[in-house]
């Protein structure tokens, strides 16, 4: 249990502590500058520690914190930030401990002293506090660290922090060392010995904040440029998925709108290459913008933004997921992206059950989620007892009409090994047409179909299969929607699932069917051996063409 306190000068935080917290095993700490997402709070992941959470500031994510995505905290990740605040879920001990140990008159000052002297503050990366102001630390606070053991580093940093306060300097140049990762004003800092006018520093560090402000993606919306026209933006600038099939609704039922779709992969009057020299213009005076995955660095929509998704998630997601390679080598990497996130409008899942994941893995604060299912299913379950249509993809994809057809999509992997991909044995070849279908940035294709499958859609290939084998792809939910049969074979899933991370919950509710040894995967296909699979995160009810044409038609302008 987690107690939020709210902090003044008048408090008694030891006595509060003591009465009305018994029962929480953390507490957070806030002023009355600082904003507690109770959203945020709920998905956090806390165990026995005190944990450095993330945060925004006036709204926006202005941080260039690397360490999201490591396990633990260091004195020297924590400080080499742009910004500084108080960003820490105390474990209840350690905080009892600190107010009755070190000098302090903040929360700033309870939190730097947390990161000098406990032993280990873990991190977890959602973004729990709003800070409307910048917090400092006192000079009491700083001043009590003078004799103590601390690391040249660090000392560097707390004279780094005191002359940025407007405080003097708390350790002699002799005691302290540049920390390896030093920043431009900390390599002045040290050449200069901290003898510049504090408001020399300042300066400096106010033009590094202002640099790190432009290069984020923080923009408001300008109503007035809008213009009564619809842009489509499919996932990587594709021609597929609910982008695609949305789109096609909507110029063919609703002709009366002016609709563009971005993508190299089609030419004609609606279609505009993502090249087009006025094309950052189109997309940022459109009146609905269209999604399908994140949203470009370089484009600014200032109308209503429709965010599509491109699946049902068992892959860790933003929030949710470390990425420590993104965190480390993407400049801006989370700043960049959560200030486009926070932009959109609407967020369209298949089904209401996966709100909450959806709501853990991206700032939905300022964005409303709309269940109303995706528009690739929706095209799925108009067309699966058209047999017509079943007959002329089979025909085309040159299948055997008296065989049943597997249709096997491995997810692809970033790491380019190939040892998870299945070999087909002679006995399901006799038996079963085989459709390989790889992710679209899986560049190996260690197997070949007869047919060049890129002219369908996956869709198209779920329609015509009886059975779908695949591994950690949201396409295993598009299946389950018109009732194929779905294997999940695994061989990785351990460290698969340690470093890309899974939402295990939803996983192993669609996991009956899991195999990690492909003789026992083909024995169980051979035998027809099948377990029915819960139903929780599949919508068959699915209205999304109505439904986001409804949000379209009340956006317009």
């Amino acid at each position: 249990m987690i107690k939020v306190i709210d902090f003044h000068e008048q408090l008694d935080l030891k006595s509060f502590i003591n009465s009305y917290c018994r029962e929480a095993s953390h507490i957070i700490l806030k002023d009355k500058n600082t904003q507690v997402r109770d959203e945020a709070v709920n998905h956090t992941a806390l165990d026995d520690h005190s944990f450095i959470v993330d945060y925004t500031n006036n709204g926006y994510y202005t941080n260039d914190s690397r360490y999201m995505g490591k396990a633990f905290i260091t004195v020297n990740d924590w400080f080499n930030n742009i910004t500084l605040q108080p960003n820490i879920i105390f474990r209840k001990e350690d905080l009892k401990w600190l107010i009755s140990n070190v000098e302090w008159e903040n929360i700033f000052d309870i939190t730097l002293n947390a990161l000098i002297y406990l032993d280990e503050i873990k991190i977890d990366s959602h973004v729990v506090f709003n800070f409307n102001h910048q917090n400092k630390p006192s000079a009491q606070c700083l001043k009590s660290f003078k004799g103590q053991n601390i690391d040249s580093e660090s000392k560097f940093y707390i004279n780094k922090l005191a002359m940025l306060s407007s405080i003097n300097p708390v350790f002699d140049t002799k005691e302290i060392n540049l920390p390896y990762n030093a920043r431009t004003i900390d390599k002045i800092m040290l050449k200069t010995k901290f003898k510049l006018p504090k408001s020399a520093y300042q300066n400096l560090n106010k033009k590094a904040v202002q640099k790190q402000m432009q290069s984020i993606n923080i923009y408001e919306k300008d109503k007035s440029q809008l213009k009564p026209y619809i842009v489509f933006l499919g996932f990587d600038f594709g021609y597929r998925g609910n982008s695609k099939y949305l789109f096609e609704y909507i110029t063919e039922q609703h002709s009366k709108y002016t609709v563009y779709f971005v993508t190299k992969d089609k030419k004609g009057d609606h279609f505009i290459s993502p090249d087009h020299a006025s094309i950052n213009d189109v997309i940022e005076k459109a009146s609905v913008v269209i999604l399908e995955s994140y949203l470009p660095d370089h484009i600014k929509p200032n109308g209503t933004i429709i965010q599509l998704w491109h699946g049902t998630p068992l892959k860790r997601l933003f929030l949710d997921s470390k990425e420590p390679k993104q965190n480390n080598d993407i400049y801006n990497y989370r700043a960049r992206k959560y200030n486009k996130l926070i932009k959109q409008d609407y967020f369209i899942t298949d089904v209401e059950s996966i709100n909450y994941v959806f709501e853990s893995a991206f700032p939905m604060h300022e964005t409303k989620i709309v269940s109303c299912g995706y528009p690739r299913n929706q095209y799925l379950l108009e067309y699966q007892t058209n047999s017509n249509e079943v007959d002329r993809i089979k025909q085309l994809l040159n299948l055997d009409k008296d065989k049943e057809t597997i249709l096997y999509t491995p997810t692809w992997r970033d790491n380019k090994e190939n040892d998870f991909l299945l070999e087909f044995p002679e006995e399901i070849k006799s038996k079963y047409n085989i459709i390989y279908k790889y992710h679209e940035e899986d560049q190996s294709n260690k197997h070949k179909n007869d047919i060049d499958i890129n002219q369908f859609e996956t869709q198209q290939l779920i329609l015509v299969s009886d059975i779908v084998i695949s591994d950690y792809s949201s396409i295993i939910f598009d299946a389950l929607t018109i009732d194929k049969k779905v294997y999940l074979y695994t061989p990785d899933f351990k460290d698969y699932d340690y470093h890309r991370g899974l939402y295990k919950h939803v996983y192993e509710l669609i996991n009956e069917n899991q195999y990690f040894e492909k003789a026992l995967l083909f024995k169980a296909i051979m035998d027809n051996q099948y377990n029915m699979i819960n139903d929780k995160y599949i919508n068959k009810n699915n209205d999304s063409y109505e439904a986001i044409t409804q949000l379209i038609e009340d956006a317009m302008i």
